[in-house]
């Protein structure tokens, strides 16, 4: 697992991460989500994000995680 944090001059913060850290961190912010209101948003964005994103068809050899 890597990620990568860059603060922006604007104030925000960049994240550059990997399959399994960005795992980690869209599992953390639904678990978070059920016991914060300050979280739902988050948690709702994400989730339409992941529907809206087209699935590649795994091909031989693909790993399946």
């Amino acid at each position: 697992m890597q990620a990568a944090i860059r603060n922006m001059t604007d104030g925000s913060v960049a994240l550059k991460l990997d399959a399994d850290a960005a795992r980690a961190v869209f599992a953390s912010v639904l678990f978070a989500s059920r016991f914060h209101e300050d979280f739902s948003p988050l948690a709702r964005l994400a989730k339409e994000a992941l529907e809206r994103k087209p699935q590649k068809p795994l091909r031989r050899g693909d790993s399946c995680r």
